[in-house]
């Protein structure tokens, strides 16, 4: 469009008689509107001398603005640039991390976890591109939280949603009166970290270590004489395993919805609470009150554009089941996945931590 005068005249003015002359001279008549005391209008720069003429005759007091230098924005451009921010806007905002939702059925685990993030500089409305790697993250989390068997990170639009499995419990065993141990080695692996009772190291940190090597002694030497301790403990390893899966191409997840509070007749429910409510004494006869937890159940078609948000949380979830207790899958990667006869097939490489010391009796022998 050509450039545009804007016109400011007195809203007294005759309109009709001015728009009249006007259009009998096509002059064209722009974004008209009026405002308190004034009506306003452009027309092209152009026409101006022919409206000087209707002006003079007419009497018609005026202000004019010439709304190309005045860096006036005509309609047409504010579409333009309204379209362009509908879609520069959420590519911006997406470059963000908004929220961080941890998806864990513990509140003292969330807390926990939180903190444990913000201490790794990860928090909300910072770049996406400033997060550490996954394999980073993850690392540390496992080496502080042996109460963890792996951690899975996602990215929702601007959410990162973290959802941390717990291990197994491992059971004690009872050593009280059992002879006296070395800890050897039940698998081959890197040695990561020990937590000794008692013994002494036979191998350092780092150091790659065959199934049967020796990894704790249970005695100490004092110069030619040799005192039986026993040895009791964990020795932390790193090792490889290939894995081959196989799931079903629809699955169904049961995940943790809200809270919901209830309010029942007293043993009418083996729901069990959340969080109990204690009520008043003369009504803990009659009604009792907590909060429960209600799940919701969700079905999802696999596919292999899903492995990452899907695919990987569950695999692990089950590969954790059948691993030993205390296990954790430090790294892993996805070596092939495809789907056959609506199943969902293929191999995994995880890097696993494990306790990999298993007692072995000191030979009689040994103990002199």
């Amino acid at each position: 469009m050509a450039s545009l005068i804007r016109v400011q005249i007195p809203i007294a003015t005759d309109q009709h008689a001015l728009f009249q002359r006007l259009f009998a001279i096509n002059i064209h008549v722009y974004n008209v509107y009026s405002r308190e005391n004034y009506l306003y209008f452009s027309i092209k720069k152009k026409d101006l001398r022919a409206f000087r003429k209707i002006r003079k005759v007419m009497r018609i007091p005026v202000q004019l603005v010439d709304e190309s230098k005045k860096g006036i924005i005509s309609p047409q451009s504010y579409s333009l640039i309204g379209v362009a921010l509908f879609f520069i806007i959420p590519v911006l905002l997406a470059q963000f991390i908004w929220t961080i939702h941890i998806e864990s059925d513990s509140p003292e685990n969330n807390i926990l976890l939180y903190e444990e993030l913000k201490a790794l500089n990860i928090k909300e409305k910072m770049l996406t591109s400033s997060l550490p790697a996954e394999q980073e993250i993850r690392q540390k989390i496992l080496l502080k939280y042996k109460e963890y068997s792996w951690v899975h990170f996602a990215q929702s639009g601007s959410t990162l949603i973290v959802s941390p499995m717990l291990a197994p419990k491992k059971t004690e065993r009872d050593i009280k009166d059992a002879p006296p141990v070395h800890l050897i080695a039940k698998r081959s692996g890197v040695i990561t970290d020990f937590e000794l009772v008692k013994g002494v190291r036979a191998v350092q940190k780092n150091v790659a270590v065959k199934k049967g090597d020796t990894l704790v002694n249970g005695f100490v030497t004092q110069g030619d004489k040799r005192i039986i301790t026993s040895a009791e403990g964990k020795v932390y390893a790193n090792y490889w395993i290939e894995l081959q899966f196989e799931l079903p191409k629809k699955v169904s997840i049961v995940k943790p919805n809200e809270k919901e509070l209830l309010i029942q007749k007293k043993g009418k429910s083996n729901v069990p609470y959340w969080k109990e409510i204690v009520l008043p004494s003369f009504l803990q006869k009659y009604l009792e009150a907590g909060y429960v937890q209600k799940n919701i159940e969700e079905s999802y078609e696999l596919s292999e554009k899903s492995i990452e948000r899907l695919i990987r949380p569950l695999l692990f979830q089950k590969i954790i089941n059948d691993l030993p207790a205390g296990t954790q899958i430090i790294e892993d990667k996805v070596l092939q996945v495809s789907i056959q006869n609506d199943k969902v097939k293929g191999k995994v490489l995880l890097l696993v931590n494990e306790d990999i010391a298993t007692p072995q009796v000191i030979p009689q022998g040994d103990e002199a």
